[in-house]
């Protein structure tokens, strides 16, 4: 009886405040009603104080004070629709971004990315560079070498979307990917630029930022330190973070603080974490056991038919856990991006510097061992060595890095990450030539076309 009792009280309570709610909630729905159409009502005689002002109060005399009514209406109206254009430029399709320093799981797709390179390397003797993944189609066809190598990589790169539900990850990608600059032109030259650089140079982020330094190559140390230089400089004079609606302040008034990305760190959650051991785990099981299958000539036997399928499997699987890493490490947000490169301003998050130590940490010594201890990888084939230490560093090199970093710094979007949001756009049925990932992919394209016809004419004329 005692507990019955207890549980009328409650139900009483609750529905008392619950009406209460509601008649709050709809007194203050008609205090902004009632606003509102106040401030209607003062522009419009506002207005017609102004009107009356030039037509005198007994009315019109004569045309010339006609056609100064005229136009002082048109004033009026031309005025209201300043106003509003202010207003709709003002407003934009994406949420705010409040810029937060992740430094757990930042390291923690460090290491992922650092297990896909790694696990590619010793598989096929391969590195991984996104920039080559949809070079342009040559005359005489596509090679054998991308169909089997290349396009498997790129395809599970952007299915890495469908895969996020299922490791628990869902809520690291916004359903359709996360929001590009706004502004088409700027997105077309940025991606072009990207594109464009990225082929000049030989690699972006990931060919020459985690591949290639990881392999101890001179050559990408140049290039990496030429594109940070000319990313950091274009998005700071352009002010990327305002096209990425990142949040400067909090507050209004004599209250308004500015926001500091390393005072808002964010530490992983315990769940994460163990997903994270998790997918490490399985990506260590799964490259064992293509080792073990392939030194005891189980299924996997050198210039079999059954190696080649399961080789291009490989390539698959590692563009899936590179894009996984990607997403841990939320590279794939340009905002993200866009905060590390503008270190000026309080908002400045370094998330992508410790995903680039934390990723080097594991690859530098890890192909270091892999080449000490092996002679060939998994399925054969030799381990592609970086440029030796005398490579000279040419102006290719350095002017191609510095349109990569240039494209990159004006969008935040580098082509790794852009295939990771070009799934999310495939599997929310959004994407589109004329906007969004959709014009940003095409337009990379467009650029790796144009550096390839500029690079065919130099080495032409020489």
């Amino acid at each position: 009886l005692r507990g019955t009792y207890a549980k009328k009280v409650y139900l009483y309570i609750y529905k008392r405040e619950r009406h209460t709610k509601l008649e709050m909630q709809s007194l203050f729905a008609q205090q902004i009603s009632a606003s509102n159409a106040a401030a209607c009502a003062r522009r419009s005689s506002r207005d017609k104080n102004l009107t009356s002002k030039l037509n005198g109060r007994i009315g019109i005399s004569n045309p010339m004070q006609s056609s100064a009514s005229s136009a002082l209406k048109s004033s009026v109206k031309g005025r209201r629709r300043k106003q509003m254009r202010r207003k709709i430029s003002i407003a934009h399709h994406g949420a705010d971004y409040v810029a937060t320093f992740e430094p757990e799981n930042a390291a923690a797709g460090g290491v992922i990315l650092a297990a896909a390179v790694l696990g590619r390397y010793l598989s096929t003797g391969e590195a991984i560079g996104c920039s080559h993944l949809v070079s342009p189609f040559s005359f005489s066809g596509v090679s054998k070498d991308a169909w089997e190598t290349k396009l498997p990589l790129f395809l599970g790169i952007v299915a890495t979307p469908l895969v996020l539900p299922y490791l628990g990850l869902a809520h690291l990608l916004p359903t359709g990917g996360y929001e590009v600059i706004e502004g088409t032109s700027r997105l077309v030259l940025a991606m072009i630029l990207v594109g464009f650089g990225s082929k000049l140079g030989g690699g972006c982020t990931s060919g020459h930022g985690l591949s290639g330094i990881g392999r101890l190559s001179v050559r990408s140390v140049a290039n990496v330190c030429t594109f940070m230089v000319f990313g950091a400089l274009a998005a700071t004079m352009f002010n990327t973070n305002a096209l990425l609606h990142v949040v400067t302040t909090t507050g209004k008034g004599k209250a308004a603080t500015a926001v500091n990305a390393i005072a808002n760190t964010v530490a992983a959650t315990q769940a994460d974490k163990a997903l994270y051991g998790k997918i490490l785990a399985s990506a260590f099981a799964g490259y064992a056991t293509i080792g073990y299958l392939a030194k005891n000539n189980i299924l996997i036997k050198p210039g079999s038919k059954s190696a080649q399928i399961i080789k291009s499997a490989v390539h698959g699987a590692t563009g899936v856990l590179f894009g996984v890493g990607l997403v841990v490490s939320q590279m794939v947000n340009p905002a993200k991006v866009s905060t590390f490169l503008q270190f000026t301003q309080s908002t400045w998050d370094p998330s992508l510097g410790v995903v680039m130590g934390a990723a080097l940490a594991a690859i530098i010594p890890g192909i270091l061992i892999i080449k000490n201890q092996l002679n060939t990888s998994t399925f054969g084939d030799a381990f592609k060595l970086p440029d030796p230490i005398t490579a000279d560093i040419d102006a290719k090199l350095i002017v191609g890095g510095a349109i990569f970093g240039t494209g990159w710094g004006l969008a935040g979007m580098c082509p790794g990450p852009l295939f990771v949001n070009v799934g999310a756009a495939l599997t929310n049925q959004s994407l589109s030539a004329t906007g969004g990932c959709g014009l940003a992919l095409l337009s990379f394209w467009v650029g790796q076309t144009l550096a390839r016809i500029t690079r065919d004419v130099l080495e032409g004329s020489a």
